[in-house]
């Protein structure tokens, strides 16, 4: 009878050892993320920069091994960053006007298995972003100086003469099918520290100015649509009978005539009009010291 009471005793203690064993086994438990993603800008346009931020918990669940951090823009794949201060931005400018759903990512790895079982767990917070079209450039009227230097990089520099002119050498968005044409100098004009008129110039080497001016006129349609007029130094009328019969029939003796006129008349030049919701914009080509310059105005529509 000892024996089997001794036997009894031993194999109860086996059982209570693994039952509190198979009781004590960790269990990962981590708060789900909560939070807002915020930027720092209230109205975003194509092509200019905004910084995305995410504000993490001031602590994290002890259950966590390790936590992986990424943004992911409206399709974009997941971009990683790294928290700074505990918190996670990224900075990017979106190409296309539309709606954009931005997400912040947390990739939890857990010490051991949460109570489903799993090792690690992704916990997502979203939020849709308006990107809208500028109205010149990657700017919008009325932007203050140091606004316009941020959309351009900081690489503004203010003109001797006229305190209220800025420029650079930035790309173009018109005229990259010509050889020289995929940079321009650009002018920033502000009155009282508001954008007011910004333009561009080109300057070329050549003995068929129109053929030129003209694959800038292609580019510019694309984003303007057809000129609202077409004006020339002289002989208006006649002359846009040769351009409309270029556009619509591609006459090459046309286009050899306006080549013609821009070469010898005296001062020659031609000068395209095009309007866009709120902006106006001027293409003029004409000849200084020895050059061709192919010319973009923009200001505000009044």
């Amino acid at each position: 009878m000892k024996r089997i009471f001794r036997l009894s005793l031993c194999l109860l203690t086996v059982f209570l050892l693994g039952a509190c064993s198979s009781d004590d086994n960790p269990v990962a438990n981590v708060p789900q993320l909560s939070g807002n993603i915020t930027f720092d800008r209230t109205r975003v346009g194509v092509g200019q920069p905004v910084k995305m931020s995410f504000a993490l918990p001031a602590s994290v669940s002890p259950d966590v091994l390790k936590a992986e951090y990424s943004f992911n823009l409206g399709g974009i794949a997941d971009l990683p960053v790294e928290a700074e201060n505990n918190v996670c931005t990224y900075t990017y400018a979106f190409r296309e006007a539309g709606t954009y759903t931005v997400s912040f990512k947390v990739r939890y790895l857990f010490n051991y298995p949460d109570a489903a079982g799993e090792i690690y767990r992704d916990d997502v917070i979203k939020k849709d972003l308006q990107v809208v079209v500028c109205d010149v450039r990657n700017s919008f009227w009325g932007d203050n100086l140091a606004e316009t230097q941020r959309n351009c990089g900081s690489v503004l520099e203010k003109q001797e003469g006229n305190a209220d002119l800025y420029a650079a050498v930035l790309s173009s968005e018109f005229g990259s099918s010509v050889e020289g044409g995929k940079e321009t100098t650009v002018g920033y004009t502000f009155k009282n520290d508001k954008l007011y008129m910004v333009q561009e110039v080109n300057l070329f080497d050549t003995q068929v100015p129109f053929t030129l001016v003209f694959q800038y006129y292609r580019d510019i349609k694309k984003m303007y649509g057809e000129a609202v007029e077409i004006n020339w130094s002289s002989d208006t009328e006649k002359n846009n009978g040769y351009f409309d019969a270029y556009v619509n029939g591609r006459d090459k003796t046309a286009l050899e005539a306006m080549n013609v006129f821009l070469t010898t008349e005296k001062g020659g030049w031609v000068a395209f009009n095009f309007e866009k919701e709120n902006t106006m914009m001027v293409v003029q080509c004409y000849k200084s010291n020895d050059k061709w310059v192919v010319k973009r105005a923009y200001r505000e529509k009044e």
